[in-house]
């Protein structure tokens, strides 16, 4: 099963109700239990910037959406820190944060998962990995 590629984060190849290409992507968390989503391939770029002017942190979060606009949020507090996959099993990311509900949709954003096992293998664990060893 394996992550979701950057590539495929920005170019996906399913398609919603609408036409629309998107990944649906699955979570459960502990706020809300199971829901269903949609990334669109959108990314934000966090920077958080200290004191320091030479030092700052940098992260890449992934934009997901509900499923449509009669749909319940796609995260509330206490979700950080769930797995996003999408429908083929695939891990997507860490739900790190969510902007609310709106009229008809919320913003969940969730840290790529390709990007984080890339860190957690140059830092300390290199051969960290997700294949299934029995």
């Amino acid at each position: 099963m394996g992550t979701i590629s950057d590539d495929l984060m920005h170019h996906p190849d399913v398609w919603d109700l609408d036409g629309e290409l998107c990944l649906l992507v699955v979570k459960n968390g502990n706020a809300t239990g199971t829901t269903i989503g949609r990334a669109n391939g959108v990314f934000s770029i966090v920077r958080d910037y200290f004191n320091d002017p030479s030092v700052n942190q940098t992260s890449m979060e992934w934009g997901i959406i509900n499923y449509d606009c009669k749909s319940e949020v796609f995260s509330k507090p206490s979700d950080s820190g769930s797995i996003i996959a999408d429908i083929r099993g695939r891990i997507g990311g860490m739900l790190t944060g969510s902007s609310g509900k709106m009229e008809s949709s919320d913003m969940t954003y969730a840290t790529p998962f390709w990007w984080l096992l890339e860190r957690i293998q140059a830092n300390g664990f290199p051969n960290a990995h997700l294949n299934v060893v029995a």
